[in-house]
Parts: structure tokens; C-alpha cells; sequence
């Protein structure tokens, strides 16, 4: 009778300590540089008002894809459309929020003012990026020396690399990365990479391209106008990027077009679980009151009322 009475004290013991373990493990968050610092800003506010660690870390969205398929985090976050080899191996996903992609050149460019007055079409983007183009002078019209173009693109799993090159015309990202002069892992390192070189050009998420306190242009870098309707002309209409908000705005308004802008997602394996789901409710109710003030573009009501009602029963139709 003793050992079953001890053998039964142990086992609560040991239940209770698991339950324990579960309370008191982290939730886990990797995956895409675009996403990573309004999940940072989500991560901390939430455990404000909850007691829940939540850890989070870049790489790239092909790293946290695979972390959270291979179940060494919680949550992926993903700047690109989901694969169907991923859903296939039980990808979940939910969208959270909206940014885009976007050219950058130094502030010492050769044809910054040609280019802050025209803008730069997508044709004009894509035979920079794939070399057909190699000169400033050439874009804009003038002899100049010392003015080769340098191409800088990502070398990680980037969604962002991804979304650009389709934006350019359905290449890959290998088909960008090859091209390329040089490519860095992350939006930061090749941000660092273009404040260096007056000739250089590559892509950013939009919030790698401007000051995070102010909305104004990050020091040694100037996003490149897109000239929409290819009129060798920026358009009144066109003419939004001297401020982060005034960028957001026509994201917001579908101006600037998607591609480069794109949905922003979150991951699981399987549907979304305990309190997992309820950091990730969480996200798309009270934590939408974060997103439009650190440079990111909210859901409409419409759609945040769909991905909450995907998240509550497990699965999407769409």
C-alpha cells in the first residue's frame, strides 16, 4: 500500500513539473528579416500583459520555414507566399500585416537628382539587376566617369529576394543572386554594404530604408522612386517616399504596386496551439494598434476578421 501511495505522489510530482516546464518554456519565433523588428515590438508589449518569455530571431523566411517545420521553434515568419510542398508537410499559416520591398542607392549617387525627378521604371530596375545596364551615366543620359553600377543582392533565404525578382519578371532568387556583384545575409548587412558605395544599388524592406524613430531617410541611404507608369516622369501621384509614413500610406492605398509589396505571415506546424494561438489572437486584435506607427501597413477589418476566424478553427480555405 506505501509504495502505491509513493507511487502515486511521484507521478503528480512529475505531472505537475511537466505542466511546469510547458508554462514556463519560451515561445520560440524565427525566420524573416522584414517581419523581425514588428515582432520584436509584438513580442514585448505582449509580455507586458503576459507572463510568457517569447524569443525571437531573423534568418531569413527559409530558416524559420524550416526551423518551425523541423519543430525547433513555435512560430515562422514568412514574407512570401506559402510553397505546396510546405503546406504539404503541415505549414499553417496567418497573415499579420503588410510591407514592401524596395530599391536603394547611396545618397552620393552620381544621378541622384536625375533619378529623385523621373524615378526608375521596372524595366529600367530589371536591366540594372540582370547587368544589361551597367553604367549611371547610362541611365541617365550623360558621359560620366566612375560610374559602374554595383549590384548588391541577399545570399540568404530571403522572401524579400524573392518577391524582388518576381517584381522584375518572374526571375529567381538565383537568378538575381548570380548576377549580382556581391550579396549579404540580411537587410542590415546589405544596407551597411550600399551606405559604403556611391554606385551601388540593391533592395531593402521598406523599414531597412528609413530612421525607425523619425520616418526619415536612414543616414547614407535614399530609396529609388518607382516611375509606375514608366513615363520617364515622377508623377505627383508617384511622388511618395520623402517620409516612411507617406511610403506606408500608398501601400496602404495600393499605389505602390505587388508585387514589391507583399503579406506578411506567421507559421506553425499544424494549427496554432494554447498560448501560441493566444499571442498570435492577440497579435490581430489590440497588437494591430503597433503596426501602422513602426512602418508597417494594418489589415483591413475584413481581412483581419478572416484570419482570425482561419486561426480559431485550424484551417483555411484559401
Amino acid at each position: 500500500m506505501k509504495i502505491f501511495l509513493i507511487f502515486l505522489i511521484l507521478t503528480g510530482l512529475l505531472l505537475s513539473s511537466g505542466c511546469q516546464i510547458e508554462k514556463n518554456e519560451p515561445i520560440r519565433v524565427s525566420g524573416a528579416w522584414a517581419l523581425y523588428p514588428m515582432m520584436q515590438i509584438w513580442a514585448d508589449e505582449y509580455q507586458k500583459i503576459q507572463s510568457v518569455k517569447i524569443e525571437v530571431g531573423g534568418g531569413g523566411a527559409g530558416k524559420g520555414m524550416s526551423d518551425v517545420l523541423n519543430g525547433q521553434v513555435d512560430i515562422a515568419m514568412c514574407s512570401r507566399p506559402i510553397r505546396s510542398e510546405e503546406l504539404e508537410l503541415g505549414a499553417f499559416y496567418i497573415a499579420v500585416t503588410k510591407d514592401a520591398v524596395i530599391a536603394i542607392i547611396n545618397s552620393e549617387n552620381p544621378i541622384l537628382e536625375e533619378i529623385n525627378k523621373q524615378g526608375l521604371s521596372k524595366e529600367t530596375l530589371r536591366a540594372i539587376f540582370i547587368k544589361e545596364k551597367t553604367k549611371w551615366g547610362e541611365i541617365a543620359g550623360k558621359d560620366l566617369k566612375d560610374d559602374k553600377i554595383v549590384v548588391y543582392g541577399r545570399s540568404d533565404a530571403s522572401g524579400a529576394a524573392k518577391v524582388w525578382a518576381k517584381f522584375l519578371g518572374d526571375y529567381t532568387q538565383s537568378g538575381i543572386q548570380n548576377r549580382a556583384d556581391a550579396n549579404f545575409s540580411g537587410d542590415q548587412a546589405l544596407c551597411n554594404r550600399i551606405k559604403t558605395d556611391k554606385n551601388a544599388i540593391g533592395f531593402c524592406n521598406i523599414n531597412y530604408a528609413y530612421n525607425i524613430e523619425n520616418g526619415d531617410f536612414a543616414k547614407m541611404i535614399r530609396p529609388v522612386p518607382l516611375d509606375i507608369n514608366s513615363n520617364n516622369i515622377l508623377d505627383s501621384n508617384e511622388n511618395f517616399y520623402q517620409k516612411r509614413d507617406d511610403l506606408v500610406k500608398n501601400i496602404t492605398n495600393e499605389i505602390y504596386p505587388s508585387p514589391p509589396s507583399r503579406l506578411e505571415y506567421v507559421v506553425s506546424k499544424g494549427p496554432f496551439k494554447t498560448r501560441v494561438k493566444k499571442f498570435i489572437n492577440w497579435i490581430l486584435t489590440d497588437g494591430q494598434k503597433f503596426v501602422i506607427g513602426n512602418g508597417y501597413v494594418k489589415l483591413t477589418d475584413n481581412k483581419l476578421q478572416e484570419e482570425i476566424k482561419y486561426l480559431n478553427e485550424g484551417k483555411r480555405t484559401q
